[in-house]
């Protein structure tokens, strides 16, 4: 297992899409996974049982992480559950908002741009430092850059700061031993069930079945980058391509 002793957050981890993949992957390769959500309690107790079921270690934390004190309170719980965070995955981010520039809504633009950063500026100054107390740590970003653009203007503004935060960071953390990596998949299909989620991540019919790139592609992505496989890839974005 390539994670195993590990402790990861994964935020948004209680829907449908690529959160979930990335928790049940982190847990099948052997690392205690916190599934942190917003509104979906019972979704992410679905997830945290399954992964009890399997003997894993799993702790459900609801957490706005756009705001600074509840990503305290996050990794709070995570280190009082499981001592620490060595691997801190962020997903949600901003809205989509397709204006063209000439008539752009600057507020929500504006707004996008926070929720993809605020995150990353709020998570880092927590977890980094026991991430280099230790001499190791990943953090992973969910975002996008050109050219793998979508169709909305200040999305794909919001999505390419939030991978550029992570670039810039790449050679003060690398020296402590922590690796800042993100991952770009443009638009993947929702899993529609926990079940069918669980099937492609023990890669089963609905994972040799699939027609294009579904969030178990982007959850085997991250645990490579977590694992000691990864060691020394730092600053990249990991692109997917869809059919």
């Amino acid at each position: 297992m390539m994670c195993e002793g590990r402790t990861a957050i994964v935020t948004g981890a209680a829907g449908n899409g690529m959160g979930r993949s990335i928790a049940l992957t982190l847990d099948r390769e052997g690392a205690s996974v916190v599934v942190n959500y917003l509104t979906s309690s019972d979704s992410a107790a679905s997830v945290v049982a399954h992964i009890e079921k399997q003997g894993g270690r799993a702790l459900a934390v609801q957490a706005d992480i756009t705001q600074q004190d509840q990503c305290k309170a996050l990794v709070d719980a995570t280190v009082e559950a499981f001592g620490q965070v060595d691997i801190c995955v962020i997903g949600p981010g901003g809205g989509w908002h397709q204006e063209p520039v000439d008539k752009l809504d600057s507020a929500a633009a504006l707004d996008d741009l926070q929720k993809e950063l605020a995150p990353v500026y709020h998570l880092m100054p927590l977890v980094l430092p026991g991430m280099y107390e230790r001499k190791w740590g990943r953090l992973i970003t969910i975002a996008l850059e050109p050219p793998y653009n979508s169709p909305a203007y200040a999305y794909n503004v919001a999505k390419a700061a939030r991978a550029h935060a992570l670039r810039l960071a790449r050679d003060a953390v690398w020296t402590q031993g922590v690796t800042v990596n993100t991952i770009g998949p443009g638009p993947v299909p929702a899993i529609e069930s926990l079940d069918l989620a669980i099937e492609q991540c023990e890669h089963r019919t609905a994972w040799q079945d699939r027609v294009t790139t579904s969030p178990q592609d982007v959850a085997e992505g991250v645990a490579f980058l977590c694992s000691e496989a990864g060691n020394f890839i730092s600053g990249v974005v990991l692109p997917y391509m869809h059919r």
